[in-house]
């Protein structure tokens, strides 16, 4: 049954598109509640203006996670934000990302993972990639904790190159790459939580020519134990798009996060 589930979610990834070209997916990753079988947290954006044309923006991410014989975790987590001016869609972004997580020790798991991403305003028709990482956690005190992560992943994207007369329209690239994280989780008091990343991404014959650097900070209030504020900020650096874009890109949201 789990085999059928991990093929259906496969399948539905390599149809679908992605984000921003870096997923911060260790900010989004729960501490594992070994009392749930299933635990998850949404966070939804819904605003609606009525102007010249009707001007409906969607966001929400979603988090999922399945706990099984308290040593393997799914881990589904899928964002969608799309902007529409009358009739016309003007944003398109969003992300799948699938983690089947294998813990060999509190402290050290493993786990082959899958993603799909898209992001029209940037370009980015689409991106798939795929790879096995370890996570270590050095650090696992009650308030604060602190990871490493660390692996190989394939990548493929299709960007649209929007120079005036581009020939070819399209620009692709595929490449495998190692990745590198460091992530920190203060719970800061009954209601504060801050978690940061850095991440750096480069292919395995040539760590300082081509790498993208990228960085995230994440400050949740709780006002209960499932209802909280969650502001997050995301920059990306990438040292050689293959399109004419800016090389840095970021983003800053605030929203409602519900958990289950």
């Amino acid at each position: 049954m789990i085999k059928k589930i991990l093929l259906s979610l496969l399948i539905l990834l390599a149809h679908l598109p992605i984000y921003s070209q870096m997923l911060f997916s260790e900010n989004l990753t729960m501490n594992i509640d070994s009392t749930k079988t299933i635990q998850g947290t949404l966070l939804p954006v819904l605003d609606f203006k009525t102007e010249q044309e009707n001007i409906l923006t969607l966001k929400n991410t979603a988090n999922l996670n399945v706990l099984i014989k308290h040593k393997r975790v799914i881990n589904l987590i899928n964002k969608l934000e799309f902007s529409t001016y009358g009739k016309k869609v003007t944003v398109s972004g969003g992300f799948v990302h699938l983690e089947y997580r294998y813990l060999l020790s509190p402290s050290v798991e493993v786990y082959p993972y899958a993603e799909s991403q898209w992001a029209g305003s940037r370009g980015m028709e689409f991106k798939i990639s795929s790879g096995l990482l370890s996570r270590y956690q050095l650090i696992n005190k009650e308030k604060v904790q602190l990871f490493v992560a660390a692996g190989l992943f394939y990548e493929f994207e299709k960007w649209k190159d929007s120079t005036p007369n581009a020939n070819p329209l399209y620009a692709y690239s595929r490449s495998i790459k190692s990745h590198l994280s460091v992530s920190f989780k203060h719970h800061i008091n009954d209601h504060w939580e801050l978690t940061t990343t850095a991440i750096y991404q480069a292919k395995p014959d040539s760590y300082t020519k081509e790498a993208r650097f990228g960085g995230a900070v994440d400050l949740k209030y709780n006002i209960t134990p499932n209802i909280g504020i969650n502001g997050a900020y995301r920059v990306i650096y990438d040292t050689a798009p293959i399109v004419p874009i800016r090389k840095t890109y970021t983003t800053v949201e605030a929203g409602l996060s519900v958990s289950f």
